[in-house]
């Protein structure tokens, strides 16, 4: 390929600096294809808060698409001033004519090229706006850069037959950061409708030494050049050397050598490291220094602030092109995944066309403003006009041109495409797994010496989809030249099977019958050699076959065969050959020859696939409409849930949605009943290998049927005692419940948990085959059954300890352990109560998780299921664990704002307790009944009952639950403004839970005392005591609780007039609420929100949050703080002169609050008199008759007539 110039000279308008003035003007000539010239003085069209608004826009605006709509509004507006004034200063004097005798031809075959210094090109010249055209300037008329420095340049390298892409993808954050193949798969997806041969190669791993071994290896074996385009799907930045040092101190960053201190600015890209979440900087100058030596001629960077202009260095695009790459393609600021998904493939597709650079990027910018809906956070889409962002910098004009294919070089491609192939089929499609292709790479590439690695994982984990994926992908990017795989599934593959079936692709007929010759001993050495010299992927699956493992297939090898392959595999070790194996155990026959260590266990989907998987299912088979109805979609969850993300159990179970509802089959399911159809297949392969057990492992397996998800083998023992007061089970002889597991993780059908070291994970569908089978002896099942209860009674009491634990370590524990049994705690409930025994222990912690977590609806399911179950009335334990099920009801409807109801609860819990003479547990209701007087507003009741609840606290003795009751005396005393009582009573809360060591406790009491500081206006002693809650709330990871303390913080910077700080807390306030879907919380963040953009006079955007306030306040019934909140309403409405609409704020803050309290609010009188002056008579009755009760209407008049005097 030449890459030379294009066929035809594009048309140029130029825009070239001369010179740069003191004041930082610059002095242009502008010229025309007919050789007229003109001198224009162009400043920085930017006004204050132009650059910083953008920024925000493009950079942070995605994280809160909800928010600052006035400032997207603004953003966009000053974008198109910016754009305007940057043309009237080009276009709009002398060189008008010229402009405009090309725009009515339609700018065909024009480009306006900018030419000057990094400063001239810190203007956004993409944004230029003509008024006069119904579109951006730069979609009609393609803006190209140039820059103005001396380019030590690169001859172009020779025509090449075939158009090759080196992608470079790096991901430094693993998990936490951009999905791995984002940009790569839909770029390969683009290109297959490419009528031009192309080749696309990654790098692997995405370090920057994997970098630089590519280009050399391929400039080696190929010459310099053969790469046409390099693709950068890397993050990057523009930082200072203090930036970069500090980040080395906080072990974000790793560098390949000792860094060199610089002045100013300077643009890097991020590349991985052998160290999995830090980064290797390396500099834009580095990185062309590379690209020149190999004489790549297009890069294309859709990393961060790639085109970026600091103030005294130049971008890393720029520096690209001033080191000699002819053309540069890179983004002004940070390009979001979903435009970079919709634009990358389209500029690909260009390229493969034809096209040349500029045309191609084009056509991506053309769709970016055609389709401005990107993905923001919280499932959000937003419009963004990032149609802008690409920058092209072309120091000469080239045109990706091919050279013909000889026939030769024909053969070699099309054969090469058919050896790849299409990728390999799935019923539903490859989805996810990004996450696990990234890890298997890094951990068979990052060491040149660790070239093989153990897939394991559990049967339907889709281990053999993945690998034969792999295969394909691996194959197609240039990581392999060829895939060999073989499938004990298939058959018994001997080692003289696979050398003849390798050797047949690998060599010609005259080699391999060379091969065939040798001794039998000879021929693997001969083959093991080639393959350490090239880089193969041999893949063998379902190798728990071959030491023939109950679960497995029949296709085992003997020993004398089985110890000829791994002699062989041996030899494959530190060659280039990397070899994959499939299975669901730890193959210990072959690993210490082979992968060691090196074992990689397959989890489930993670969530975004498995939801994208089940879509996919139910559209195939018609079972969509479960996903709107609201009962139907909790079984669903809960169903796809109990799958556990393993495609197998989703793809065989979910279909029967077609005629079946999710709550039928999860019954089916969970009884484990004969006709479970869905399961059929799984059923009948667990049943295979379960037939081949010893009896003893058969019923100890049989006795695990409670068990749902997972299994502590810790509490196995008890379990086994439980068991054996059971005379069915005694029958059977000898059990052995830990030989049972370890033979399910042996077999594959369980795994080591994750996370808990005392815990297994098990196939989802194995409870629901040994459930069937246990049916059989009703017996055995009513023995389980009951054992398993007892066993949970048991954990559930300790898990409910360590929840509520004073310890952090012991909370986290607690919620793993809670997130982990789950559905063994609810089975045991459920037993429980069908079995009329006591559920205290369960359902309490079950509740506490729940509460914890604010899955409130969940959590009045539960506790409302519990209540309404047909128990003993008479026996006294469970007419007194009602009376806790009331008490907790009650806690959970007064969490949801459901005060009847709550009071309801309390009160069948109150006289309860009392009928039984506990007046100990009357106590705490007591105090919930005053918490419910307090959210209503009826302090003194709320503090009657308090009373009564610390009267009877002290009485027994109890001081440390008599510490919250003071805690909520302060909080009354602190509504009834007695600050001074309040900080007392705080003071005595703090003291008892400081003395009891309850550190989690003494956190919201720190806080109380905040708000106390604050409302004094002692803001130092304030933000400390926050400061003091936050840090406690963080170390117990108590994020709810921490949200609530970093919207105070907000509070009392805004009181002091630092909004931006203000601003931060409350939106960190706000992240974390979203993420508890806790809304009615959101409220109290949005109104505040809403006074600090009012105080800043951004009065729509205020409006707009007191707009989201309120909708939520109405909804949950909170009538006195929506009636603060239509008062703010009114105000801002008045502040920027709406004075109807304030009106009807007002009018409405004062209606609903005489309703209320019997009162008209003096403050919204003051403000609605000054209203009242600006409207006429007639329109302001008029207001007053749509928002005010009739009734009201003379009073209210009345009232602001007085307020008048």
């Amino acid at each position: 390929m030449t890459t030379g110039a294009g066929p035809a000279q594009a048309t140029v308008i130029g825009v070239s600096e001369q010179s740069c003035g003191p004041d930082g003007s610059f002095v242009v000539r502008v010229s025309f294809p007919d050789a007229t010239e003109f001198e224009v003085t162009v400043s920085d069209p930017a006004v204050p808060g132009d650059e910083e608004r953008l920024a925000w826009y493009f950079e942070e605006h995605l994280r809160f698409p909800f928010l600052d709509q006035d400032w997207h509004d603004d953003a966009v507006q000053r974008l198109r001033a910016y754009g305007q004034r940057l043309f009237e200063q080009v276009f709009g004097g002398q060189s008008a004519g010229d402009y405009r005798s090309l725009a009515r031809r339609g700018f065909d075959g024009c480009r306006l090229q900018v030419r000057g210094t990094a400063a001239f090109h810190r203007l956004h010249w993409e944004a230029l706006f003509d008024p006069e055209l119904p579109v951006p300037a730069v979609l009609r008329l393609p803006v190209t850069r140039r820059v103005d420095l001396p380019a030590r340049g690169f001859e172009l390298p020779p025509e090449r037959p075939t158009l090759n892409i080196l992608v470079v993808t790096a991901r430094p954050g693993g998990r936490a950061d951009v999905g791995y193949r984002t940009i790569s798969r839909p770029l390969l997806d683009g290109l297959r409708t490419a009528d031009r041969p192309v080749v696309v190669d990654l790098v692997r791993p995405g370090t920057w030494p994997a970098l630089v071994r590519q280009l050399r290896d391929t400039t080696r074996l190929h010459g310099s050049g053969y790469y046409q385009v390099i693709h950068f799907d890397v993050h990057g930045a523009v930082a200072g050397f203090d930036e970069l040092r500090a980040g080395r101190a906080a072990e974000q960053y790793l560098f390949g050598s000792k860094p060199v201190a610089f002045e100013g600015e300077r643009a890097f890209l991020f590349f991985e490291t052998a160290v999995e979440g830090k980064a290797e900087p390396v500099s834009a100058q580095q990185v062309a220094d590379l690209l020149a030596e190999h004489r790549v001629p297009v890069a294309v960077l859709n990393a961060c602030q790639s085109a970026k202009e600091p103030a005294s260095e130049a971008s890393l695009a720029q520096r690209l092109v001033a080191a000699g790459v002819p053309v540069t393609v890179g983004m002004a600021y940070s390009v979001t995944v979903s435009a970079a998904q919709q634009a990358m493939p389209l500029l690909y597709s260009g390229l493969a066309r034809g096209d040349d650079p500029v045309t191609a990027t084009q056509t991506a910018r053309r769709s970016l403003f055609d389709d401005k809906a990107r993905r923001a956070y919280f499932d959000q889409s937003l419009d963004l006009e990032d149609w802008v962002l690409p920058v092209v910098f072309a120091q000469r004009d080239i045109r990706l041109r091919l050279s013909d294919m000889s026939i030769e070089q024909q053969a070699r491609y099309y054969e090469r495409e058919a050896l790849v192939g299409d990728e390999p089929h799935t019923e539903y499609g490859f989805v996810g797994r990004d996450l696990d292709i990234q890890a298997i790479e890094r951990r068979l590439l990052i060491d040149e010496d660790r070239t093989m690695l153990l897939v394991k994982g559990m049967a339907g984990a889709g281990k053999s989809t993945l690998l034969q994926h792999l295969g394909w992908w691996w194959q197609r990017t240039g990581l392999v030249e060829m895939v060999f795989r073989f499938s004990y599934e298939d058959r018994a593959w001997t080692l003289d099977q696979m050398i003849h079936g390798i050797a047949s692709v690998l060599l010609d007929k005259v080699e391999h019958a060379k091969l065939e010759m040798l001794p039998a001993a000879a021929q693997p050495e001969r083959l093991a050699q080639l393959l350490r010299a090239r880089r193969y992927l041999l893949i063998l699956d379902n190798t728990e076959s071959i030491t023939a493992t109950p679960a497995a297939i029949p296709h085992a090898l003997p020993e004398p065969e089985r110890e000829r392959l791994a002699g062989f595999l041996a030899r494959l070790r530190g060659g280039k050959t990397l070899v994959l194996f499939g299975s669901r155990e730890d193959e210990q026959w072959i690993g210490p020859r082979t992968f060691a260590d090196s074992v990689y266990d397959l989890p489930g989907l993670d969530a975004q696939a498995a939801s994208t998987l089940i879509e996919a299912i139910l559209t195939r088979h018609g079972g969509t409409r479960h996903l709107t109805d609201s009962d139907q979609r909790a079984a669903l969850d809960e169903l796809t849930t109990l799958l556990g993300g393993y495609p197998l159990p989703l793809t065989v179970v979910l279909p029967a949605l077609r005629t079946a509802t999710p709550a039928q089959i999860l019954a089916e399911l969970q009884q484990g009943g004969s006709d479970a159809d869905p399961v059929g297949l799984i059923s009948r392969a667990i049943e295979y290998s379960h037939g081949k057990l010893d009896p003893t492992t058969q019923n100890s397996l049989l006795l695990l049927a409670p068990f749902t998800a997972s299994i502590p083998t810790a509490a196995l023992e008890p379990y086994q005692q439980f068991l054996a007061e059971h005379h069915a089970v005694t029958e059977l002889g000898g059990i052995d419940l830990s030989a049972a597991v370890a033979e399910l993780v042996r077999v594959g059908l369980a795994t080591p948990h994750p996370q808990l070291e005392d815990w297994v994970q098990i196939l989802p569908v194995l409870p629901y085959f040994l459930r069937t089978r246990i049916q059989q002896r009703p017996d055995l099942q009513t023995a389980a059954q009951q054992a398993h209860y007892l066993l949970y009674t048991g954990l559930g009491r300790l898990i409910g300890t360590m929840l509520t634990s004073n310890e952090p370590q012991q909370r986290m524990a607690g919620e793993a352990a809670v997130r982990t049994e789950y559905a063994n705690l609810t089975t045991a409930l459920e037993h429980g109560l069908q079995t009329q025994q006591p559920i205290s222990p369960i359902i309490s912690t079950l509740e506490e998780h729940l509460d914890q977590t604010k899955q409130q609806d969940s959590r009045r399911h539960l506790l409302d299921t519990a209540i309404a179950a047909d128990r003993a009335p008479d026996r006294r334990e469970l007419h007194h664990e009602l009376a806790e099920l009331q008490h907790l009801a009650g806690v959970a409807a007064q969490d949801q704002r459901r005060f009847a109801e709550a009071e309801a609860h309390y009160q069948q819990a109150l006289k309860s307790s009392l009928e039984f003479g506990d007046r100990y547990s009357a106590a705490s209701t007591y105090h919930q009944l005053g918490m419910v007087a307090q959210d209503q507003r009826r302090l003194k009741q709320a503090e009657t009952h308090y009373q009564q609840a610390l009267e009877l606290l002290l009485e027994f003795g109890d001081r440390h639950s008599a510490a919250s009751t003071y805690h909520q005396l302060g909080m009354v005393a602190q509504q009834q403004q007695r600050p001074e009582q309040a900080e007392a009573h705080y003071q005595q809360a703090l003291e008892i839970k400081l003395e009891f060591k309850d550190r989690h406790s003494s956190a919201s009491t720190y806080h109380q005392l905040g708000m106390v500081a604050q409302q004094q206006q002692r803001f130092e002693e304030a933000e400390a005591h926050y400061q003091q809650a936050l840090k406690i709330f963080l170390t117990f990871g108590d994020r709810h609780s921490a949200a609530l303390t970093y919207h105070q913080l907000g509070m009392a910077a805004q009181d002091q007039q630092r909004f931006v700080e203000a601003e931060a807390h409350c939106r960190k306030a706000l992240e974390l609420l979203l993420d508890f879907g806790d809304r009615y919380g959101t409220a109290r963040v949005y109104h505040q929100l809403g006074t600090v953009a009012q105080q800043q006079h951004r009065f729509e955007q205020a409006e707009a949050h007191y707009q989201q306030t309120l909708e939520i306040f109405l909804e949950y019934g909170d009538r006195h703080n929506a009636a603060l909140t239509y008062h703010q309403l009114g105000t801002s409405a008045h502040g920027h002169q709406n004075y109807d609409d304030a009106a009807t704020a007002l009018t409405r803050a004062a209606a609903l609050w005489h309703e209320l309290y019997d009162a008209w609010p003096i403050e919204s009188l003051i403000v609605l008199r000054g209203v009242r002056q600006k409207l006429n008579v007639a329109d302001f009755e008029q207001i007053l008759q749509a928002n005010v009760r009739p009734d009201l209407i003379g009073a209210l008049n009345a009232a602001l007539d007085d307020s008048d005097e």
